[in-house]
C-alpha cells in the first residue's frame, strides 16, 4: 500500500518535472515501521545534477544515484549488416544522396532478405560498409583498442521480432574498448544554448536601433547587460567537462519492430452488453538485421543531467562522422540506463576524496536496474529520476531493489518491471559458426594499417573545422563554430563560397568590398537553418518528445537547396542584382515551392530585379516627394527642426513600395537625399 503511494504520487510529478526551473524533485512518502502503528510523513528530494537523493526536511543527503549507460545506434549504411536488403539509407539516385523516406514510414515487410527470416540453407554476408562505420564512430569515441582481431556469437532469446531466435553480436570479443568521452550535462548545454539566443537576439536589437541623443542611456544600459552576459558565457565556458569511460563498442543485429493495437467491440442482447477488447502485436522486420553498435559505459554516471549530457554528446559524434543520423525520434539511436543507488556517507562531502574516488563504486552499493529503450533526452531524465526515488523509498523501507529490468511509461512517467532477477534469461553465448573471425588486414579495411585507413576516412574533427574556416575564409568564431558542428554544412558553405566567386569571375565583378564568404555564412547559419527549423516544427505537430529530437538534429543534410543553387543566389546579391531582402524571399522559395529552377529565373519570373540606375531612381524619388499625398510631409520637411529624420524615413518607405522593393536601398537614400536637397534650395531661392 506504502509502495503504490508513493509510485502514484511520483506519476503526478513527473510531467512538471523538466519544466520546472528548481533544479529538485521532490516525492513526500508514507513510511511505518512494522512495530508501530504511527506513521510519519519523509519528503525525499532528487537534485538533477548532482544526482543526491535527500530528506528534503533534514536536508540531509540519503543516497546518490550510480548510472551506467548502453547505447544502441543504428548505423546510417545502405544495406543490412548480414544481407543486401536494403536500409532507410540506401542511395536511390547517383548524387549519393539518401532517401528522405524512413523505415518507418515505408510499407511493413519490404525492406526484407531471406537470411532476415531465418529461411532455412541462408548465410550471413558481412558488410563492409558497417565495418567502416563501426571502426570510425569507434576511432571518434577515443578507444584506445581497436582490436585487429573480433569474433561474432550467438546471443539466445525468444521473441517473435527475433526471426532466428538468436542475434549475432561480438559480447565477448568486441570490437573496440576502452574510450572515453568528455561532455557537458544536461543543465549546462541548456544554459549555454539559452545564452547564445539572448545573444543573438540583443544584437538583432542593437541593429535596428539609432545612435540619438534619446537612446544614449539606452545604450550604456545595453552595454551593462552585455557586459554581464559576457561574464556569464565566460563561466559557462570555464565549466570542466565530465569524463566517461567506456568500456566496450560491438557490432550486432538490430531487432524487428513490434507495434500493439487494441480494439473494442460492443455487442448487444436483450438484457445486457458485452465488451470484447482485443490486443494484437504487429511485427515489421524492416529493422531486423540493421546493423546497429552497442556502446557500452562503465558506471561512471552520477546524475540524470549527466546521463542525457553525454547521449547527446555521442550523438553528435557519432552524426559528424557520418555513422549515424541520431534520430532518436525514429530509433536511429535507443539508450539503456543501468541505475542503482548506494549510502551517501560523511565523506562523500569531500569533494576532492569524491574526484578521486569517481571510478569505484561506493560501499553500499545497490543492484543495478536496467530501464530499456528510451528514445528522448527527456525519457532518460524522468526515467533517472523516477527510478532514483522508487530504488530509495524501497531502502527507506528495507526494502532492497533486486536486479531487474524495466521499460519506461512515457505517458505514464514511470518504470515498469518486465524481467525479474528470478526470470533472468540464459543468453547461451556460443560462436557464431557461418562467420569468421574479423581481422582487420588490408583486404578488409582496403588500406595497408588502420592508421592510413583512418587518416583516408576520419572526417576532419569540428575543432579543427572550426580553426580552419577562420583562418581561411575569416569568420566569426560563432558561425565557424555553427558550420564546423554540421560536415555537410562545411561542405555546402565552401562549394557555395566556390560558386559564388566563380560567377562573380565570369561576370568581370571586382568588388573587393564583397565578402562572399560572410554572405554564404550569414546566409547558411541565419536563413537556411531558420527555415530547415521550421520545417522540423512543423513536422513534429504536438509531439514534444519528436520536436525536442529533431530540433537537436537540425542538419544542412535535411536541406532541399544544393550549393550550386545557394552560390549562384550569392553571386546575384554581390553583384547588385538582388537585395537581401529578395534573396531570402527566393531562397523560401527554393528550398519548399521550386527545387529545380535557377534563383535568377525565380527573380525574373516574381519581378525581383534591384533598380541601381541613379537616373531612374532620381525620378523614382520626384515622384515620390512631390506626389500631392505627401504634400502634409514635403511642407513638415521644409520647415526643418528636429524631426525631419522621420519624413526621411516616411518617404524612404514610400519609395519602396513604389518600386515594389526593388529600389537599390543605399543608391536609392542617395538620390532621395539629392531630391530632397534640391526642394530646399528651390524654396531657398524662392523666399530671397
Amino acid at each position: 500500500m506504502m509502495l503504490s503511494t508513493a509510485k502514484s504520487i511520483i506519476h503526478c510529478y513527473w510531467r512538471s518535472l523538466l519544466r520546472s526551473s528548481s533544479s529538485s524533485l521532490s516525492v513526500r512518502l508514507l513510511s511505518s515501521s512494522a512495530a508501530s502503528s504511527q506513521h510519519h510523513e519523509q519528503t525525499l528530494s532528487y537534485n538533477r545534477d548532482t544526482g543526491i537523493i535527500s530528506d528534503a526536511q533534514f536536508m540531509q543527503p540519503l543516497y546518490q544515484t550510480i548510472i551506467g549507460i548502453e547505447i544502441h545506434a543504428q548505423l546510417a549504411i545502405p544495406t543490412k549488416l548480414f544481407s543486401s536488403a536494403p536500409t532507410k539509407h540506401h542511395h536511390h539516385d547517383g548524387n549519393n544522396k539518401t532517401s528522405s523516406v524512413s523505415s518507418t514510414a515505408s510499407s511493413s515487410n519490404t525492406n526484407v532478405h531471406p537470411f532476415d527470416l531465418a529461411y532455412p540453407g541462408t548465410l550471413p554476408t558481412l558488410s563492409h560498409a558497417a565495418i567502416k562505420s563501426s571502426i570510425l564512430s569507434a576511432a571518434s569515441l577515443n578507444c584506445q583498442h581497436i582490436h585487429r582481431y573480433s569474433k561474432f556469437e550467438r546471443k539466445h532469446y525468444f521473441y517473435a521480432d527475433l526471426p532466428h531466435g538468436y542475434q549475432i553480436t561480438q559480447q565477448r570479443w568486441p570490437l573496440a574498448s576502452e574510450g572515453v568521452v568528455l561532455f557537458l550535462p544536461y543543465s549546462n548545454l541548456q544554459n549555454q544554448q539559452s545564452d547564445d539566443d539572448a545573444s543573438k537576439k540583443k544584437k538583432k536589437k542593437r541593429r535596428r536601433g539609432r545612435d540619438d541623443g534619446d537612446n544614449a542611456q539606452e545604450g550604456e544600459n545595453s552595454t551593462s547587460k552585455d557586459d554581464s552576459a559576457s561574464s556569464k558565457q565566460q563561466q559557462q565556458h570555464s565549466i570542466e567537462p565530465v569524463q566517461l569511460r567506456i568500456e566496450r563498442i560491438q557490432l550486432e543485429q538490430d531487432t524487428g519492430k513490434t507495434t500493439t493495437h487494441t480494439t473494442t467491440t460492443n455487442s448487444n442482447n436483450k438484457k445486457t452488453t458485452t465488451t470484447t477488447t482485443t490486443t494484437t502485436a504487429h511485427i515489421n522486420y524492416n529493422r531486423a538485421g540493421c546493423a546497429l553498435i552497442e556502446i557500452v559505459s562503465y558506471p561512471d554516471l552520477r546524475t540524470a543531467h549527466e546521463a542525457a549530457g553525454v547521449v547527446e554528446k555521442i550523438r553528435k559524434v557519432l552524426k559528424h562522422v557520418g555513422s549515424c543520423d541520431g534520430k532518436m525520434e525514429e530509433g536511429s539511436l535507443r539508450c539503456d540506463l543501468n541505475v542503482s543507488i548506494a549510502p551517501v556517507s560523511s565523506n562523500d562531502n569531500n569533494d576532492d576524496e569524491q574526484s578521486n574516488d569517481k571510478y569505484n563504486l561506493p560501499p553500499g552499493n545497490g543492484h543495478r536496474v536496467e530501464v530499456k529503450n528510451l528514445n528522448s533526452l527527456r525519457q532518460i531524465i524522468a526515467a533517472t529520476e523516477y527510478e532514483a526515488i522508487r530504488q530509495s523509498s524501497l531502502a527507506i523501507q528495507h526494502n532492497h531493489t533486486g536486479r531487474e529490468t524495466r521499460t519506461f511509461d512515457p505517458l505514464g512517467g514511470k518504470t515498469i518491471c518486465i524481467r525479474a532477477k528470478g526470470d533472468a534469461i540464459d543468453y547461451r553465448f556460443m560462436p557464431e559458426p557461418d562467420l569468421p573471425p574479423l581481422i582487420l588486414d588490408e583486404t578488409t579495411l582496403g588500406s595497408k594499417s588502420l592508421e592510413e585507413f583512418l587518416e583516408r576516412y576520419m572526417p576532419e574533427s569540428a575543432e579543427d573545422a572550426t580553426a580552419r574556416l577562420l583562418e581561411e575564409y575569416g569568420l566569426g568564431e560563432s558561425v565557424a563554430v555553427l558550420i564546423a558542428s554540421d560536415p555537410p554544412a562545411i561542405v555546402l558553405f565552401e562549394d557555395a563560397v566556390y560558386v559564388a566567386k566563380a560567377e562573380l569571375e565570369q561576370e568581370d565583378n571586382d568588388d573587393d568590398s564583397v565578402d562572399v564568404s560572410a554572405l554564404v555564412a550569414n546566409f547558411l547559419c541565419n536563413d537556411l537553418y531558420a527555415i530547415i527549423k521550421k520545417s522540423a516544427i512543423e513536422e513534429a505537430g504536438d509531439d514534444e518528445d519528436k520536436r525536442a529530437t529533431l530540433l537537436n538534429s537540425i542538419s544542412v543534410d535535411q536541406s532541399t537547396v544544393a550549393s550550386q543553387r545557394l552560390g549562384l543566389l550569392i553571386a546575384m546579391i554581390a553583384n547588385g542584382t538582388l537585395t537581401t531582402s529578395m534573396a531570402k524571399k527566393i531562397l523560401a522559395i527554393m528550398y519548399k515551392d521550386d527545387l529545380t529552377s535557377s534563383p535568377r529565373d525565380i527573380a525574373t519570373r516574381n519581378g525581383w530585379e534591384v533598380i541601381s540606375d541613379m537616373d531612374v531612381l532620381v525620378q523614382l524619388c520626384t515622384d515620390v516627394v512631390h506626389d500631392p499625398k505627401n504634400t502634409k510631409q514635403l511642407e513638415q520637411y521644409k520647415q526643418g527642426g528636429k524631426n525631419t529624420w522621420k519624413i526621411e524615413k516616411f518617404f524612404v518607405g514610400k519609395v519602396m513600395a513604389q518600386s515594389n522593393g526593388n529600389a537599390h536601398p543605399e543608391k536609392m537614400k542617395e538620390a532621395l537625399a539629392s531630391v530632397l536637397e534640391k526642394v530646399v534650395s528651390d524654396q531657398t531661392s524662392s523666399t530671397s
